[in-house]
């Protein structure tokens, strides 16, 4: 029953987290004139993302923040509210959360510009206690 609610509350930190990549690739606006489209509209997400942040994205996962970095990553910081960092195994968390990123990333029309983009993100997530669990990168070359 355990292993069940643990893979259940995994599901729904993969719906949350398609969930984020999908409202990132509606938003558009404008910015510096030097940035090119995908800059513009990832920043404009982003920024509008984090409006809405701390959200919870399901009952075991919440996004904390988005941050579009210098090195052109779209970097995801998540919170387990109820996990404690000894009672999790970074390396099974990651083997089970991976897979399934990888193909949203891939088949999700909504992240074409993603694709388009050659855009890494980059997916980390910390403990209740704020102890740090796992950084997830997914590179293009992972996702094409």
């Amino acid at each position: 029953m355990a292993a069940l609610m643990r893979i259940t509350g995994i599901f729904y930190a993969l719906i949350g987290i398609s969930l984020c990549m999908t409202l990132q690739t509606g938003c558009a606006g404008g910015t510096r004139p030097e940035e090119t489209i995908p800059e513009k509209t990832l920043a404009t997400a982003t920024n509008v993302l984090n409006a809405r942040c701390p959200e919870m994205v399901d009952k075991e996962t919440r996004l904390d923040s988005v941050l579009l970095s210098q090195e052109g990553h779209l970097v995801y910081y998540y919170t387990l509210p109820n996990k404690d960092e000894p009672g999790i195994n970074p390396m099974a968390f990651t083997a089970f959360l991976l897979p399934a990123i990888i193909d949203n990333v891939r088949s999700n029309p909504d992240l074409k510009m993603h694709r388009d983009s050659s855009i890494t993100m980059v997916f980390i997530y910390r403990d209740r206690n704020g102890e740090f669990v796992t950084e997830i990168p997914l590179a293009p070359e992972r996702y094409r």
